[in-house]
């Protein structure tokens, strides 16, 4: 609201700069010279002093571009002139990110009071440690801030409530140490993410992970993996019945248009499917093996597991 407030303030300052300003003043000057026959010759000679007027004109200008800008992130800009400039590819996904409807998340189990009851024995701090388990049936994510507006507590408050609760196992953090989001650590997405995690660093050795990131403003990635040499790309994806074909052609054009935006020699994308409710994993098992695609030099890999497998 504040923002809005601003930004139409700002544009009331420029229409009032542009349409107020008074008009330029204008000089004169007749100059009389014999010419070659001896002739009188006259000029007229007109010069134009802005003065404020182009003053104006430049406080005007600057009023729409940060006005602008205060709304860059809803237009997709990254750069206005001299504000802003080039981002790094990969950066956080925004908390407060509600669920993608393929990619549901189970509830949260509760919490395990007694766990924290050793650091925090007040009946309304666990209230609100339930509180914040409880925004994520209607938000993938969340962060500091969005828990202290949510609850109406301090900054503070909210970073020691959710360090508690991924102390105690109930939540992760990624995205530390700016920009720091925290999930569910028991959500169907995140257990589907340790499976695959688990299963490539068999072969190749875990360096470091990343969850939940945003590429270029343009692609939202579940879990970016670094092995060495090779960076994975791993979408978590749910599966609630056996027609995996359906959907499999797009999950993996969409991993493909990311891996482009790499620009990497070494990418690869991992899609690891999550076979639960009435999907039976040795029948979707069945539909990969005999699936055939070219994702050109992308390597590209299908991991499928069982609502069993993800169990904890």
């Amino acid at each position: 609201m504040k923002k809005l407030l601003f930004s139409t303030l700002l544009i009331l300052i420029s229409f009032a700069c542009f349409y107020f300003s008074p008009p330029a003043q204008k000089t004169t000057i007749t100059l009389t010279s014999p010419d070659a026959a001896g002739a009188q010759r006259t000029e007229t000679l007109e010069s134009e002093r802005r003065g404020i007027t182009k003053f104006l004109e430049w406080i005007g200008i600057g009023a729409l571009v940060v006005a602008a800008w205060l709304w860059r992130k809803e237009l997709g800009v990254t750069q206005l002139g001299p504000l802003g400039g080039a981002e790094p590819p990969v950066s956080q996904q925004p908390a407060g990110t509600p669920p993608k409807s393929t990619e549901e998340s189970e509830p949260p189990p509760s919490i395990d009071l007694a766990a924290i009851s050793r650091e925090m024995i007040d009946r309304s701090t666990q209230q609100q440690l339930e509180q914040i388990m409880q925004m994520f049936r209607k938000t993938h994510s969340v962060n500091a801030s969005y828990v202290a507006h949510e609850l109406r507590v301090t900054l503070l408050t909210a970073r020691t409530l959710l360090y508690l609760l991924t102390k105690t196992g109930q939540v992760r953090a990624d995205g530390f140490p700016k920009n720091t989001i925290y999930t569910p650590a028991y959500s169907l997405e995140n257990r589907v993410l340790d499976a695959a995690k688990q299963t490539l660093s068999k072969a190749h050795g875990i360096l470091s992970e990343r969850r939940y990131v945003r590429v270029k403003r343009m692609y939202e990635v579940d879990s970016l993996i670094e092995c060495e040499g090779i960076t994975f790309i791993v979408e978590a994806k749910v599966l609630r019945t056996n027609d995996l074909l359906f959907h499999l052609n797009n999950w993996i054009l969409q991993l493909l248009k990311v891996a482009k935006e790499f620009h990497l020699d070494n990418v690869a994308c991992v899609l690891a499917i999550a076979c639960v409710g009435g999907s039976d994993a040795t029948r979707v098992q069945r539909q990969v093996d005999a699936f055939t695609f070219d994702s050109g030099r992308v390597p590209v890999q299908i991991m499928v597991f069982s609502e069993a497998e993800l169990e904890r």
